[in-house]
């Protein structure tokens, strides 16, 4: 299993252009890509985008990159047309309203658009190659980190799971006694009320009877054996099924819920509320896996 937290970085440099690619993740119901690239990369995106998806299945990942390149590489050109508009305005502004047109070079610069990158300067398809192999080593390098946290994660609710099939072995091995319990004081009760005249037997098992029949969790109990055991499959079989153990875990709870509102017992009550602090426990922790 992999947890769904972690962070890679990969390197790639090609004719004296270098990218890093930097990848953080963190949980999330599904997966959920936020990428920052620099506006001459920005035809890349689709394609980092389909990468980091051919290899992840879930979380929020943030995608951050940082490009160099050579001097000759990072021309720029002047957007005259643009340029001219904005002094224009400028110019226009200061006649109609009496304001100084305080316009300079280095403010011309800083509009948006009037500096702008030459096309010669990203050869697309080198780039994209780029991009592509440093995206990959940052993936090789955030999985690895993940696998890890995954085992980690995946260790400990094995613990839990222990735990919880513990609790419920101690529940099965109560449920049995609460009946014959509960007829034992039926009986002292009836003979207290009735100062030791006879009782109808007959009357006294079928109470006996409803009441083991209301509070009978045995089904519950064998389905909560049956979830344990496939918890252990999938935890030990697939490497992506946080959503399926989602969704065992809502059943596990469900069950030891059920068991709770069925059993008229202490022991076992005390019990049930142990089971589910260890369900919500294994919950938590299974919100960390892909």
């Amino acid at each position: 299993m992999y947890s769904m937290t972690g962070y890679g970085r990969g390197e790639a440099e090609v004719n004296g252009r270098t990218l890093v690619v930097e990848l953080k993740s963190v949980n999330h119901r599904f997966l959920d890509l936020s990428i920052k690239l620099p506006r001459a990369l920005l035809f890349a995106e689709d394609a980092m985008k389909k990468a980091i998806s051919s290899r992840v299945s879930r979380g929020h990942i943030d995608v951050f990159t940082t490009y160099t390149a050579p001097a000759d590489q990072g021309a720029l050109t002047l957007n005259e047309e643009l340029a001219a508009s904005y002094l224009a305005l400028g110019n226009a502004l200061s006649d109609r309203f009496g304001v100084k047109n305080d316009f300079t070079a280095s403010s011309l610069l800083r509009q948006q658009g009037v500096a702008v990158e030459s096309a010669t300067a990203v050869p697309e398809e080198e780039i994209l190659s780029l991009v592509l192999t440093a995206t990959d080593r940052a993936l090789d390098s955030l999985i690895k980190m993940r696998d890890t946290e995954g085992k980690a994660i995946t260790a400990d609710v094995m613990n839990k799971l222990s735990e919880i099939e513990r609790l419920t072995g101690l529940i099965e091995t109560r449920a049995p006694l609460v009946t014959a319990e509960y007829r034992t004081r039926l009986e002292e009760r009836i003979r207290e009320a009735l100062s030791g005249a006879d009782y109808d037997e007959t009357r006294l098992l079928t109470e006996v009877a409803l009441f083991a029949d209301k509070c009978a969790i045995d089904e519950e109990i064998a389905r909560l054996h049956a979830h344990i055991d496939h918890y252990r499959k999938i935890l030990s079989t697939e490497p992506t099924a946080g959503r399926k153990l989602d969704f065992l875990t809502q059943e596990l709870n469900r069950e030891a819920n059920t068991i709770g509102s069925k059993a008229s017992d202490a022991a076992i009550a005390e019990n049930v509320v142990l089971l589910k602090c260890e369900i919500e426990k294994v919950r938590e922790q299974i919100q960390n896996l892909e």
